[in-house]
């Protein structure tokens, strides 16, 4: 876990989030709001679950469209096709960033826009739902 004061957020990496039907976890970043770090706050959840990779700087991935994003939406966070965590924390809330089943940092095999995709999605989702913050 990193508290970043210059964005004001705290960040937790590679978190693992258990699957029901698979002994092999999700892995995903966890973007707070820096107040995270004193309890008892709660968050709306912005999720996301993708096979582009969550530790892929945007800019690295697609600088020509990084270039165009409106300064305010990105941020050395920032990843392809998903919300940036400076921006969405500052606004009140929580980001969760996983990695797709098979892909990056999660373990498994891809098999995107499967059953097992929306399966594993769900899980995420919900264990989202269940965290205190």
């Amino acid at each position: 876990m990193t508290d970043d004061t210059e964005n004001n957020i705290r960040f937790m990496k590679n978190v693992s989030i258990p699957l029901k039907a698979s002994k092999l976890p999700i892995r995903a970043n966890v973007y707070l709001p820096l107040s995270a770090a004193s309890g008892g706050a709660r968050f709306p959840v912005l999720v996301t679950y993708g096979p582009y990779g969550k530790d892929i700087p945007y800019a690295t991935f697609f600088k020509g469209s990084f270039d165009e994003v409106n300064p305010e939406h990105k941020s050395k966070y920032s990843a392809w096709e998903t919300p940036d965590p400076v921006y969405w924390t500052r606004e009140g809330y929580a980001v969760v960033r996983a990695d797709e089943r098979g892909l990056g940092q999660s373990p498994g095999l891809l098999d995107t826009m499967s059953r097992g995709t929306s399966e594993c999605f769900f899980v995420v989702v919900e264990r989202a739902a269940e965290q205190e913050w």
